[in-house]
């Protein structure tokens, strides 16, 4: 078949002009969102209430991952963009953890609800975001602080 059939308009077997650039296209967005994950609007991690996080952890032996945050928290809400709304992340923490959000609200109301308020007490949170891995067979595991979505998953990974 000579070349220029294949792009001949007036023939049946002709090349659609649009479907090379579709093809193109697609091959690129995936290998964007391969390197870079899908971030979506909301969290798309599994949270569970603080309430039943040690009956959950002890069926699945499973730690749970205490995360302590403020409304008014800027590293805290970066920290949710780019980790939690990671698709890659948010993946490997509901799939590993039993993932509990817990937020401050001593700022805004002058106090903590009493499960907050106990936690924080118990992990010694002094800063937001922190972060308290917690299994039942090894000592706690906290990180303060955010550094960035790759150092979060080196901690996160670094947890047996």
């Amino acid at each position: 078949m000579a070349r220029t059939e294949l792009f001949n308009r007036s023939s049946q077997r002709a090349l659609p002009v649009w479907l090379p650039v579709v093809v193109v296209v697609l091959i690129v967005a995936r290998v964007i969102s391969s390197r870079y994950g899908v971030k979506a609007e909301k969290d798309l991690i599994r949270w569970v209430p603080a309430e039943s996080a040690a009956r959950m952890a002890e069926i699945t032996r499973k730690p749970i991952l205490y995360e302590f945050s403020a409304e008014w928290c800027g590293p805290c809400h970066r920290l949710e963009d780019e980790v939690f709304r990671d698709s890659r992340l948010a993946a490997l923490i509901n799939e590993k953890f039993i993932p509990v959000k817990l937020v401050d609200r001593q700022r805004e109301t002058g106090k903590n609800p009493p499960e907050v308020a106990r936690l924080e007490a118990q992990y010694r949170v002094q800063v937001f975001p922190t972060v308290v891995i917690a299994h039942r067979s090894n000592p706690p595991a906290t990180l303060a602080g955010y550094q960035g979505a790759s150092h979060f998953e080196k901690f996160l990974r670094g947890i047996p």
